[in-house]
């Protein structure tokens, strides 16, 4: 009641100040510092492809090259599992009378500018998400899986490589809202360019809820992801698929697919 007692000592009225801040403020972190603790994950991939093609008595080679972002899922003692885009993973090329060799390696670096080689895993072209693994990369932040999708209106972060727009520890970073899902596709108001694709989108808790891979061109405000189910399966079977390969591995003697290919 209003002008009840007024006994109360100033130190018992701060104290219930104090525990009113402490139990009101949510278990959200300030932005800043969900982004901050994110951007450590960071990866920004180089992937060359060098293709040769044979006939009539020559053979002509040409060079590709092209850049993506990425993000750390899982770190282990010897090296780390990553996130990108399928259509960066991809290597299919249309069948031509005189076929056409390829190798492809991917070039991944940190948020601090540290080089690593990188090998694909597993790769959905049909959800557009792609598992690769970086040896030696290690004792690095991880970016953990919301335990709950998104809901249409919710705030999202997003921290990729639009245009290659990235130096050692200067990565963007943007704000912008879940649309909702249909089809195959989930969508977000969020600003994105070629670059962009295999770049995490976040809640506010700083959990993964997508991954950028598609942008509509005549409107680059709103891109698409993999709907979050598909991820979180995508990751979750993916991760034990090959943990449990790298665990029996040397038992069994089997070809190391963690080896990153050698031009």
């Amino acid at each position: 009641m209003i002008g009840g007692n007024t006994n109360i000592k100033p130190i018992t009225y701060l104290l219930c100040v104090l525990m009113f801040s402490i139990f009101s403020c949510g278990a959200t972190a300030p932005k800043n510092v969900v982004l901050g603790q994110a951007r450590q994950s960071f990866l920004y991939l180089e992937k060359k492809v060098v293709l040769e093609q044979c006939g009539d008595h020559r053979c002509l080679k040409q060079e590709l090259n092209s850049m993506a972002s990425g993000f750390v899922i899982k770190a282990t003692p010897d090296g780390s599992y990553g996130i990108t885009a399928a259509h960066v993973c991809d290597t299919s090329l249309p069948q031509t009378s005189t076929p056409i060799k390829h190798v492809s390696t991917y070039t991944v670096t940190s948020l601090m500018g540290d080089e690593y080689k990188a090998v694909v895993l597993a790769s959905d072209i049909k959800n557009d998400i792609c598992l690769i693994y970086i040896k030696g990369l290690i004792n690095i932040p991880v970016i953990k899986i919301s335990k709950t999708e998104p809901k249409p209106g919710d705030t999202v972060y997003n921290i990729g490589a639009p245009r290659g727009i990235y130096q050692p520890n200067m990565v963007p970073m943007f704000e912008g809202v879940y649309n909702g899902k249909a089809s195959l596709y989930a969508f977000y108001s969020l600003p994105a360019n070629p670059g962009s694709s295999g770049s995490m989108i976040l809640n506010e808790k700083g959990e993964l809820v997508g991954v950028l891979h598609s942008v509509y061109v005549k409107f680059p405000q709103v891109i698409l992801s993999a709907r979050y189910d598909v991820i979180h399966e995508f990751i979750r079977k993916n991760i034990i698929k090959y943990e449990t390969y790298k665990s029996v591995m040397s038992v069994l003697e089997l070809k190391d697919v963690f080896a990153a290919r050698k031009l």
